[in-house]
């Protein structure tokens, strides 16, 4: 009896080990992560080579979504575009360019455009929004049947970094090399070469003579 509970105490252990084997989660993970890609990439408008996208996103309007080659991004990205909403039509595009790569929880919305050129880092919990629920002091309706409102388009310059919890507003528009810091709140366009922007709302704190 002790050497039957034995062998069956050695076999749970054997499984356990193998169902929490490092290696044999990560195997697991890249199928899931595999899968997901391909669904992702199965719905965008048009997509490059070597697109990954993790589990635990949220992807609304892809068909209005183009992506270069080499993008990736972390777990819970929310990427949406919005053709209609509260009665009124939109004609949205979000353009992404080579070598893209976002961290996690990033969130980029539009229902006009939003341009992220090539080699552009976002760090964890950015938001890149060219709209909002209506105009400002609309208080006709609740705010969430209210029509969106965009103020404008935004465009993200080439080898431009977005640091952590940063947020980008409508009609912003930022230059090539530029470094958004943490927590910043882009309210107004730096079209520059070589910015640091910081603070609430964002402004240079740094600037470096780059050329054009």
């Amino acid at each position: 009896m002790k050497k039957i509970i034995k062998g069956v105490y050695l076999a749970f252990s054997f499984l356990l080990s193998l169902i929490f084997n490092h290696y044999v989660c990560s195997f697991f993970k890249k199928i899931s992560y595999g899968i997901a890609s391909a669904n992702f990439c199965r719905r965008l408008k048009r997509h490059g080579k070597n697109i990954s996208v993790k589990n635990g996103n949220k992807f609304e309007g892809l068909r209005h979504v183009e992506i270069g080659n080499d993008f990736s991004s972390q777990e819970g990205l929310w990427l949406g575009t919005y053709s209609s909403y509260g009665g009124k039509q939109y004609d949205p595009i979000i353009l992404i360019g080579n070598n893209v790569h976002f961290s996690r929880n990033c969130h980029i919305g539009a229902i006009n455009k939003v341009i992220i050129e090539d080699n552009v880092l976002l760090g964890s919990n950015v938001l890149i929004n060219d709209h909002s629920h209506g105009e400002t002091f609309d208080f006709s309706k609740p705010r969430h049947q209210l029509p969106l409102y965009s103020k404008g388009d935004i465009l993200i310059g080439e080898n431009t970094w977005i640091g952590d919890n940063a947020v980008i507003l409508p009609g912003v528009h930022i230059g090539k090399n530029c470094v958004i810091g943490a927590n910043a709140v882009v309210t107004k366009s730096f079209e520059g070469n070589g910015l640091v922007l910081a603070g609430n709302p964002a402004k240079i704190v740094k600037e470096n003579v780059l050329e054009a």
